[in-house]
């Protein structure tokens, strides 16, 4: 499909307008992906991969999402052929060859679709728009009721806007403006919706605020406003406005199980964990291929995988695993297990959900079986080093300590020129007694980072520990020298160390000086309760003047 009808003198060939619309969506989604990978490649270059591998479906609609229209036609093609009964796949597939304006194919493909799921609201749209670039006025149209009369908010997109232009176009062809008065009033709020999001796309925030408000005003009952609505606020970190736009889109469109995905995310992020749960139950209920697929950037488990593109897929997997993590903020670390068993049933390819489940089993004490499923997911993804790390901590609670050496070694192996890596390996060695091998590992931290306190303060006390005062001493002071606000744990330290060595005196100075120093920063509770106490008293006393005052005026 070409990227906008040419223009001409003439009156605008039919549709020309939907298919500039269809091309400047998703050239925006083009963009939004190129600067996404360019900020992941230059600040996630070294990261682990991501945590779970895409399905064939998944696949056509990242190339779909990018432009590749061409390259998504076979991904499709095999997801079908996967699953001949795959409503979804059979849709996209239609919409791949309509943008690469082969007609009869995507009609095939949509009609397929819509004999799977008749009520596929986007299928109609697709076929709608075909048998419209055909000349099947009469089949355009049909398929516009169609796609209109179905059309529920979705994870998708707001396909009836397309439905809607497409419809009002054709009837103005056929002479029939009296079908499409009230498709032009929706429409417009369709359009003032655009606008909205084309301000968020270039992060003017604010903006696309006050132009969906204009929105709601028109359609105050329109899921679709009021979801995007959210997703502004939860872009801007107003978790709890966000929420509240999530239930308005709720209560217009219940059975919009996407919503209460995003719903979830945001009560997550307010540490409201028993209703995310109970959100992604009903989305877990509801079983659906997608839990989201639009706007999907910063929610969920893309937050800490750098991922900054809305078109990423949220599978029934990741629902899983979101519901886990609730469930073990709430202290139902039995439940998590199960939810993440069921994720990785769903895909075993998640190594984020493995590790998790290790963690979880490695806090009930089975850390042989912890360890099973850190070697499983280093397996998938060698090169994710965090697991290396979560697999030693488990051999360490065996007592397995080679093996968690080995572990830690493997770290400083892939980044050797990584503090923290160093930093690991000797916390594990000094907390095995190998003083030794610890004190080289913090002179190394202190060697890529000379003005690292924190591993001053800990070079110091691996030198205490082996009874090199003097030098313990040396670290300290540097500490302290480093960043004053370690004053109080220096003096900390450098008491304990004047115990060991039996200089009571010289103890007790550090104790007194840090007494102190807290001391100046505790509350004046004498000053405080004198304050409270004249308070109560006022309170009081204006009690028994009103009283009194009443008792006159009666």
């Amino acid at each position: 499909m070409t990227r906008a009808a040419k223009k001409t003198t003439k009156t605008p060939s039919l549709l020309s307008l939907s298919r500039i619309r269809l091309a400047v969506l998703s050239y925006f989604s083009a963009v939004a992906y190129v600067f996404a990978f360019t900020l992941t490649f230059a600040f996630f270059a070294d990261a682990p991969a991501l945590a779970r591998a895409y399905t064939t479906y998944e696949k056509g609609l990242e190339k779909f999402s990018h432009r590749q229209f061409a390259e998504s036609i076979p991904l499709f093609q095999q997801a079908v052929k996967e699953d001949a009964n795959d409503a979804d796949a059979w849709t996209f597939l239609g919409r791949a060859h309509m943008m690469q304006d082969q007609f009869p194919q995507a009609i095939k493909a949509c009609t397929k679709a819509i004999e799977l799921n008749p009520q596929n609201a986007q299928a109609y749209t697709f076929r709608e728009f075909c048998h419209f670039q055909l000349k099947n006025i009469r089949a355009g149209l049909e398929d516009s009721e169609k796609a209109i009369k179905y059309y529920r908010t979705n994870a998708y997109e707001p396909s009836l806007v397309w439905a809607l232009d497409n419809r009002v176009r054709a009837c103005r062809i056929i002479k029939r403006p009296d079908l499409i008065e009230q498709d032009l009033n929706v429409l417009q709020t369709y359009e003032i919706l655009d606008k909205a999001i084309k301000h968020r796309e270039w992060a003017r925030l604010n903006d696309a605020l006050k132009t969906v408000d204009q929105a709601i005003e028109n359609m105050p009952k329109n899921a679709d406003m009021w979801f995007f609505r959210g997703v502004i606020n939860s872009n801007k970190r107003d978790f709890w406005n966000a929420a509240a736009d999530f239930s308005n889109a709720i209560r217009c469109a219940p059975e919009a199980w996407f919503l209460y995905y995003f719903r979830a995310d945001v009560y997550q992020q307010l540490g409201q964990n028993r209703e995310a749960v109970r959100d992604l139950t009903t989305v877990i209920n509801a079983r659906p291929r997608l839990a989201a697929y639009r706007f999907t950037c910063e929610t969920g488990r893309l937050r800490d995988q750098g991922i900054r593109i809305d078109e990423s897929p949220i599978t029934l997997p990741d629902v899983y695993f979101l519901r886990a993590n609730s469930q073990a903020e709430l202290g139902n670390i039995k439940e998590a297990i199960e939810d993440l068993n069921e994720a990785l049933k769903l895909d075993p390819t998640d190594t984020k959900a493995l590790s998790l489940r290790a963690e979880y089993v490695s806090e009930g004490g089975k850390n042989d079986i912890a360890v099973k499923d850190f070697t499983e997911a280093i397996r998938q993804n060698p090169d994710d080093w965090a697991k290396y790390q979560q697999r030693g901590n488990a051999y360490l609670k065996l007592g397995k300590v080679q093996e968690a050496m080995q572990d830690f070694s493997e770290i400083i192996k892939r980044n050797p020129k990584d503090p923290g890596s160093y930093l690991i390996r000797a916390l594990a060695l000094e907390k095995n007694g190998d003083h030794e091998g610890a004190l080289a590992d913090y002179s190394q931290v202190i060697k890529l980072t000379p003005n690292d306190d924190d591993a001053f303060l800990a070079r110091g006390i691996c030198f205490k520990s082996m009874k090199r005062y003097k030098e313990a001493l040396d670290d300290f002071n540097e500490a302290e020298r480093i960043n004053p606000e370690n004053k109080s744990m220096v003096m900390e330290e450098k008491a304990k160390l004047y115990v060991e060595t039996g200089e009571e005196a010289l103890a007790r100075s550090q104790t007194k000086t840090l007494d102190s120093a807290l001391a100046a920063k505790r509350p004046n509770y004498i000053l405080l309760g004198s304050i409270g106490g004249l308070s109560a008293f006022l309170i009081v006393l204006l009690y028994f003047w009103n009283k009194k005052r009443k008792r006159i005026t009666k």
